[in-house]
């Protein structure tokens, strides 16, 4: 982050500025975690991955997948709904409150570092996940999802410690 609290880009390749998401799934040593923990799901039979967020409102919400998909939503993420992070909620006839089908979708991209199989359920395994805006948005696309109460504390505090 900026000293004025905007984002920055970092290079990329050949002079492009990188994104906050192509930064994150980039970074330094992620694609050996990322094969690491594919291994481990095989090994160990996991089935189900559960991959989740914080609310705004502090609810952990997530999005259940097939384990054998990680390594895709570790590369390229998965989207969701920009109103999952507020709780979203339907009406009683179905409909979101809110939030249209015309709205845009946020990507949740998971955070390697915290991939654990579940205790009490060992076909099952969680991973908290790093939110961006959509990378096709024109303003400030891939950037950090500044409704990411986690992410935001993840990076404050990394600021806070440099």
């Amino acid at each position: 982050m900026g000293t004025d609290g905007q984002v920055e880009s970092a290079p990329g390749r050949e002079g492009e500025n990188m994104t906050d998401i192509q930064e994150f799934i980039e970074a330094p040593g992620r694609a050996e975690q990322v094969a690491e923990i594919q291994r481990r799901i095989e090994v160990e039979g996991i089935q189900y991955l559960y991959c989740q967020f914080v609310s705004v409102t502090g609810r952990i919400m997530g999005k259940g997948i097939p384990a054998k998909h990680f390594a895709t939503i570790a590369n390229k993420g998965f989207q969701l709904v920009y109103g999952s992070t507020a709780n979203l909620f339907v009406d009683r006839h179905g409909q979101y409150i809110g939030y249209g089908p015309e709205s845009r979708e946020l990507v949740g991209v998971a955070e390697t570092e915290t991939f654990c199989k579940l205790p009490w359920d060992s076909k099952t395994a969680r991973v908290f996940c790093t939110l961006f805006r959509g990378r096709e948005e024109e303003v400030d696309g891939g950037a950090f999802l500044s409704s990411d109460c986690r992410g935001n504390l993840q990076r404050i505090h990394k600021a806070f410690e440099e």
